[in-house]
């Protein structure tokens, strides 16, 4: 689902600065008197940008509040943005053909996500793969810790956003199939927003994995 163009509003990935004060001397964190430290502006602003420029260019002005459906590309666009722009902070199984419009929604909602200052992470699953299968291989005096390590979302004080893009394509190791269990396991221990893309439905999909861990 490619959205027609006129029906988005121009976004740039350049944050305006427009009366932008900062207060920290460069290091990131604003001391408060008997209360310890809290992020500065620019601390923010900066994390807020390195997180539009992964958005991939095809969806960088995506925004839910202003897209509209292409329903040449997929008939059911119209209630999928329908029920996303009423419930953005819900979690989503988002199944259908290629080019429907599945990838659309989950950098649309991760740009929301951005905007709000979440944690938020969006890749695909054979990228998710390999970034564990990089952290299994690693020597121990170079050890590499995952973007996407369960550990991170074993939190209640950030709501983090997860979204895995073509969840259908993949062969994990054992290993990395295990830190995805335990990944999707802590995102919905914890109440994050996990948003998940295939073309299988959920009942492929639930085969599909049975079979993996048969197999294993």
């Amino acid at each position: 689902m490619i959205m027609h163009r006129e029906t988005i509003r121009p976004v740039s990935l350049t944050v305006s600065t427009d009366n932008f004060v900062c207060h920290c001397e460069g290091t990131g964190w604003i001391l408060i008197k008997g209360r310890g430290v809290k992020e500065c502006s620019c601390r923010i602003l900066a994390k807020t940008i390195r997180k539009f420029k992964r958005i991939p260019p095809e969806y960088e002005h995506l925004r839910i509040e202003s897209v509209a459906p292409d329903l040449k590309r997929h008939p059911r666009q119209s209630f999928v943005w329908q029920a996303v722009k009423k419930h953005p902070d819900q979690c989503y199984l988002i199944c259908g053909q290629s080019g429907a419009g599945k990838s659309a929604v989950m950098w649309a909602l991760y740009a929301r996500a951005a905007e709000q200052n979440r944690p938020a992470v969006a890749m695909s699953l054979p990228e998710l793969i390999e970034d564990f299968k990089r952290a299994e291989t690693a020597s121990y005096g170079d050890e590499y810790w995952p973007e996407l390590h369960p550990s991170k979302l074993q939190t209640r004080s950030d709501r983090w956003f997860v979204g895995i893009d073509d969840f259908h394509i993949g062969r994990p190791t054992r290993f990395a199939g295990e830190m995805i269990y335990r990944l999707l396991d802590a995102a919905y221990s914890y109440r994050h927003q996990l948003v998940v893309t295939a073309q299988l439905d959920r009942r492929k999909l639930e085969h599909n994995s049975s079979r993996r861990n048969a197999a294993s």
